[in-house]
């Protein structure tokens, strides 16, 4: 969708891009497990709770997992407890 050329020239730049790609999934999951902190779930469980696509779940799951958000201890995934963890 077309812009205006001000909004072009007046918008900050990081608001020009598109989000990162996936980030609307790590989004969902992370929101998910943030809200049931009490409870882990599996894979399968997380995609079909939240309609994260079966085939981004790992993914998602991974690179929040690298960035201290989620946790897992065999096929079980929670919330991080770390600071930055929602």
């Amino acid at each position: 969708m077309p812009i205006s050329i001000d909004e072009f020239e007046t918008t900050p730049e990081p608001r020009l891009r598109p989000p990162a790609a996936g980030a609307e999934n790590a989004d969902r999951v992370l929101a998910f497990l943030a809200e049931r902190r009490d409870e882990a779930f599996t894979p399968a469980e997380i995609c079909k709770l939240t309609g994260v696509p079966h085939g981004s779940v790992g993914v998602v799951l991974a690179r929040l997992e690298d960035r201290g958000l989620v946790r897992h201890r065999g096929a079980y995934w929670a919330i991080g407890r770390g600071p930055t963890a929602r």
